[in-house]
């Protein structure tokens, strides 16, 4: 994909819409554009944690599999989410597996390379790991609504003041 092309790419996500060109070229540089078939893996829970991915377009669960219970979706993302960033945290392998639901585009980064971009633009970087941080908080309190809804009944009640 031509530069330009990323470019333009990059800024029709929610994740990246109000970044300048200027810093979106140096994603542009680093980006491949991937595409998935339906029902496929994008990587797997505890493998080598090397690529993020921007979805650019389509569905994708992501899944947690636990020995003797199976592997579950915890949740399902879509075009302008990202997904494996546990190279951006320094974790060496991945927390879940992606499973593509639909045809999905995506973007792949390389994590180092991605990294080194934000500590040598330190602007960029900030606000790419604010959105980072706040994507994963999002995940995050879906999760725990999630195991309240399933096990509200059996986790204990904590009177509160305002009570």
């Amino acid at each position: 994909m031509a530069v330009q092309k990323m470019i333009d790419t990059l800024k029709n996500s929610s994740f990246f819409s109000d970044l300048p060109d200027d810093q979106l070229s140096h994603l542009a540089e680093i980006g491949r554009e991937i595409e998935f078939k339906e029902r496929v893996e994008i990587f797997n829970e505890d493998e080598p944690a090397k690529e993020v991915y921007l979805i650019v377009s389509g569905k994708v669960a992501l899944v947690i599999c636990v020995t003797g219970l199976g592997c579950r979706q915890i949740m399902e993302v879509q075009d302008g989410d990202l997904i494996g960033w546990s190279p951006l945290l320094g974790q060496a392998k991945l927390s879940d597996t992606a499973r593509t639901l639909t045809p999905v585009k995506a973007i792949a980064f390389d994590g180092e390379k991605l990294l080194e971009i934000c500590e040598q633009n330190p602007q960029f970087g900030y606000r790419f790991m604010r959105r980072t941080a706040t994507v994963l908080s999002e995940r995050l309190n879906a999760v725990r609504w999630k195991l309240v809804d399933v096990h509200g009944v059996h986790l204990p009640t904590v009177p509160l003041e305002s009570d």
